[in-house]
């Protein structure tokens, strides 16, 4: 992942966490591509499963 899309991957982990809708929040990053949200995506799950793990 690079420098821009890990910036982007934590700005748009914050905003969802703050109860924003995931689609809504896309949505602002049109220039994204669909493999780069993907991997936002995923990228959002592992962290979550890795504090999960941390916190049990």
């Amino acid at each position: 992942m690079t420098g821009r899309l890990k910036v982007a991957a934590e700005l748009i982990q914050r905003r969802v966490q703050a109860g924003e809708s995931r689609e809504v929040v896309f949505a602002d990053y049109k220039l994204l591509t669909d493999t780069e949200k993907s991997e936002i995506v995923a990228a959002a799950l592992d962290a979550v499963e890795t504090d999960g793990k941390s916190n049990a």
